[in-house]
């Protein structure tokens, strides 16, 4: 059976992406036609109708209005659907036949940036994992592995290696800890029992990525790239470094999703794992640090008893140092010495916190204006965050 110019078109579109929920611009609506119309209206709630019934086709179809379509997005992106989202690349009243759409953006768990599919209290990371597996091994033991965590709405982006004293737990007990919406394993990787538990018992969403992307030349070519430098040394890695290889894939895959350069994005944190204390999931949940055993709520966990941040960017690092808490003693006491002048200053201590109470989340803005989706209210908030630095700096400053 014959199908309408339009249809083509949407088909050719979604066969390029068949693991996204296409969101189809058509006017002042975002169209879902086939399958994902019957999938997206059951969890949106929206009424599943039917488009060429006159033609005997019968297509389902659903649509949200293109100005209210973030609310709606975040509802499939919390349920851990990926959403393509299409436009129009013309206007319609100059286009000849059929207009011109593709698609400009994916967004999935571990890539999104709107305020509505974030907590502005935590960060939104995103995990590939490059294993190296034991050859005498039948149960494909990993013998060592590279990661990568990347919050692209913060820029945080940290690589590290594991030895092969590093078990496949505890790569699973170091993801628990950042707790990342989604993350990325090559997909010659994909039959191994051990890391699709990831899925399973973090509740996070595994895309198995092509494994060329994590190739040591392919990822290394892509790290070079993006931070436009002849080498990674400066960054602390060389090429034949694990972390580069997942380093390299996620930067890869987040540009393919975005269609941006991510300008935000400058610079890659090499972190030891060893340099913190381990607590594996299990360790975690029952001494109920970010949330309750019961309900699974922040109230009433160890974070929600002593968070007296100001900003949402100190909310996110007081979390972070929360479930990495220090080794080493000398790095300890530096840190309490950091606290204790702020402790023993409480004039400088609420001249600091009156500043911060007007400080927007700098970090995410940034994001923001980098994919293009930023507002006049970001902008705003940014220029009277900017405003506001100098006399931080001043209060620091006067600080014995």
């Amino acid at each position: 059976m014959s199908v309408t110019p339009l249809l083509a078109q949407y088909k050719e579109i979604k066969e390029r992406h068949k693991d996204s929920i296409l969101f189809f611009r058509m006017g002042d609506f975002y169209e879902m036609f086939y399958d994902d119309a019957i999938t997206a209206s059951r969890i949106l709630e929206i009424t599943l109708t039917a488009r060429n019934k006159e033609k005997g086709e019968d297509v389902p179809m659903c649509g949200v209005p293109y100005h209210a379509a973030n609310a709606y997005i975040a509802k499939l992106i919390k349920k851990g659907f990926k959403v393509a989202i299409c436009e129009q690349l013309e206007d319609p009243k100059s286009a000849k036949g059929i207009v011109k759409r593709d698609v400009v953006r994916i967004i999935t768990p571990g890539t999104a940036i709107d305020p509505l599919l974030l907590d502005s209290k935590e960060n939104n990371f995103i995990a590939a994992l490059y294993p190296v597996f034991k050859k005498s091994s039948e149960a494909k033991d990993i013998e060592r592995a590279g990661l990568a965590i990347l919050d692209i709405s913060t820029g945080d982006f940290f690589v590290s290696e594991f030895a092969d004293e590093y078990k496949t737990k505890n790569l699973i007990d170091e993801l628990s800890r950042f707790m990342p919406k989604e993350a990325l394993l090559p997909k010659d990787s994909e039959k191994h029992p051990e890391l699709l538990k990831l899925a399973e018992n973090n509740h996070i969403l595994v895309n198995h990525y092509d494994a060329w992307q994590f190739s040591t030349d392919s990822a290394y070519k892509t790290l070079t790239g993006h931070f436009k430098t002849k080498s990674l040394e400066g960054f602390g890695c060389k090429k034949e470094d694990l972390s580069v290889n997942a380093a390299g894939a996620i930067i890869s895959y987040i540009k393919e999703t975005q269609k941006s350069d991510l300008t935000n994005i400058t610079s890659m944190k090499i972190y030891n794992p060893s340099d913190y204390m381990l607590m594996d999931s299990a360790t975690i949940r029952n001494l109920e640090l970010i949330e309750d055993i019961r309900n699974r709520e922040r109230k009433g966990s160890l974070l929600s008893t002593i968070d007296r941040t100001e900003t949402a960017m100190g909310a996110r690092l007081l979390k972070q140092r929360l479930l990495q808490p220090l080794s080493s003693v000398k790095d300890i006491q530096k840190r309490l010495d950091a606290v204790g002048l702020f402790k023993e200053d409480i004039t400088i201590r609420n001249k600091i916190v009156s500043c911060l109470k007007e400080i927007s989340d700098i970090e995410r803005i940034t994001g923001r204006i980098t994919l293009g989706t930023a507002n006049a209210r970001d902008l705003i908030g940014l220029k009277n965050s900017i405003q506001k630095l100098p006399k931080i700096k001043d209060c620091i400053s006067d600080i014995n």
